[in-house]
């Protein structure tokens, strides 16, 4: 059995309302959930090990108390990636450059 034999397959995760979501299953993206009890929710999420990015709604990060917002913004494993209207791909590639150690950003 090699390395790679041993790690295990992570998953793209998608969590928010139905609207925010529906994008992301039509692509085929399978781990997907609702809202609910966000805070539980996505404490739940961001401690498993089979997913290795977790897209949430940025909005809905303002509702949760600073110090979850701080480590989830700080997540690495998995790499939290919020979406709002504007684009952020600075802020994404930068989590990106955290979570591989290495700059994407094309020269």
């Amino acid at each position: 059995m090699t390395e790679n034999d041993d790690m295990e397959k992570r998953n793209l995760a998608v969590i928010g309302d139905q609207d925010f979501t529906l994008g992301f299953q039509l692509a085929g993206v399978q781990k997907v959930f609702e809202k609910g009890d966000y805070q539980k929710k996505i404490q739940e999420l961001t401690s498993r090990e089979d997913i290795g990015i977790l897209v949430v709604k940025e909005e809905d990060l303002h509702d949760l108390p600073k110090r979850i917002r701080k480590d989830i913004s700080n997540s690495v494993d998995p790499v939290v990636v919020p979406l709002s209207e504007e684009a952020e791909s600075e802020r994404l590639q930068e989590k990106i450059k955290k979570a591989i150690g290495a700059d994407v950003t094309p020269e």
